[in-house]
């Protein structure tokens, strides 16, 4: 894990064997103290928030599809039955704060993988569009640091990470978040900017989710 990735390969279904590139990574374990209800599984435009996220991954760009449950895992898991490409992993700390999340999708991710995309289920202005120029960024440089994405001068998830920094976001714990891996390697960054303040909003009280909806739905 602490050897540097190759060059990011673009995605080969050749012979069978699947697309290359970063695991994408979907955080959707958090209980919000502040959300009435399952957050996950609340619906915007007929889609819930967890749905909302894996739409906006491409999948053709990306090595898998892993999401990291564990508030009411049962219930978001009956959301993502039958949806191809997607594996899910519970993590029973979840209590404990997102470090322990990060660290169990870490842990479940292919051996074969270039590196991992984290993204925040609760991230509903989060676009395919983003993702891609994200995904480019990471490409153009040969897979090497990481990209995550900023407005104005907040740095936020979604974020890229190379296998090299596997072992420390493996190693988070508590209320560690991937933040601190960017903060300690912060010359590797590769930053891709959004103009728009709502585009990396996150929905933490029902009042979020009330104007995430207001703006979302047709």
């Amino acid at each position: 894990m602490g050897a540097r990735s190759s060059a990011w390969r673009r995605p080969s279904r050749a012979g069978g064997k699947g697309p290359r590139g970063p695991s994408a990574l979907l955080l959707a374990a958090g209980a919000s103290s502040r959300f009435p209800g399952t957050k996950q599984i609340a619906r915007i435009g007929g889609k819930t928030l967890v749905e909302r996220a894996l739409d906006a991954i491409p999948p053709a760009e990306v090595r898998e599809t892993v999401v990291v449950l564990g508030h009411e895992a049962a219930s978001v898991s009956n959301v993502l039955r039958g949806r191809e490409g997607v594996r899910v992993v519970v993590n029973p700390g979840y209590r404990s704060g997102m470090g322990g999340s990060i660290s169990a999708g870490i842990l479940a991710l292919a051996k074969d993988t270039e590196g991992a995309m984290l993204l925040l289920a609760d991230q509903p202005f989060v676009t395919r569009s983003l993702l891609l120029r994200m995904l480019r960024t990471f490409e153009q440089r040969g897979a090497r640091g990481m990209v995550a994405a900023v407005q104005g001068d907040v740095v936020s998830p979604p974020a890229i990470f190379t296998k090299e920094y596997f072992d420390e976001l493996a190693g988070l714990r508590g209320d560690q978040g991937a933040r601190s891996v960017i903060q300690r390697h912060a010359g590797e960054l590769l930053r891709v900017r959004v103009r728009s303040r709502r585009a990396l909003s996150d929905i933490d009280t029902w009042g979020d989710f009330k104007t995430a909806r207001r703006l979302l739905e047709p």
